[in-house]
């Protein structure tokens, strides 16, 4: 009989009334709250994780792109690319055929007086 009694008082929420237990409530309240806590974190570094996992495929697509362009780029001002432009547009410059030429200037000296 004794065991049907405990079971029923523990059934009922007897033992929550206790005063041991009611002595222990603010510190099952702090591990409630440290547990909420400690789920909160995880699901915050989960959701950082996947931010950071979008920002770096953003910055693949950009580098790509960016290697796309710069290509077309130095393609398209290739000498020989605009001398084609230039021609299908009916342009009337020309090629330099003479090389360029290095200026050389004398050697100055400079002397400098003291006072």
């Amino acid at each position: 009989m004794a065991d049907t009694q405990q079971i029923q008082s523990w059934l009922n929420g007897d033992f929550l009334r206790s005063r041991r237990l009611r002595a222990q409530y603010p510190l099952i309240g702090l591990i409630v709250g440290l547990f909420f806590i400690y789920i909160l974190t995880g699901y915050q570094s989960v959701r950082q994780q996947h931010k950071l996992t979008d920002t770096k495929k953003e910055m693949m697509d950009a580098k790509f792109r960016y290697m796309t362009i710069s290509a077309e780029l130095m393609n398209t001002t290739r000498q020989s690319q605009v001398t084609e432009a230039l021609r299908a547009q009916g342009s009337a410059l020309q090629e330099n055929t003479v090389p360029p030429v290095k200026i050389e200037r004398p050697a100055t000296t400079y002397i400098l007086k003291g006072k």
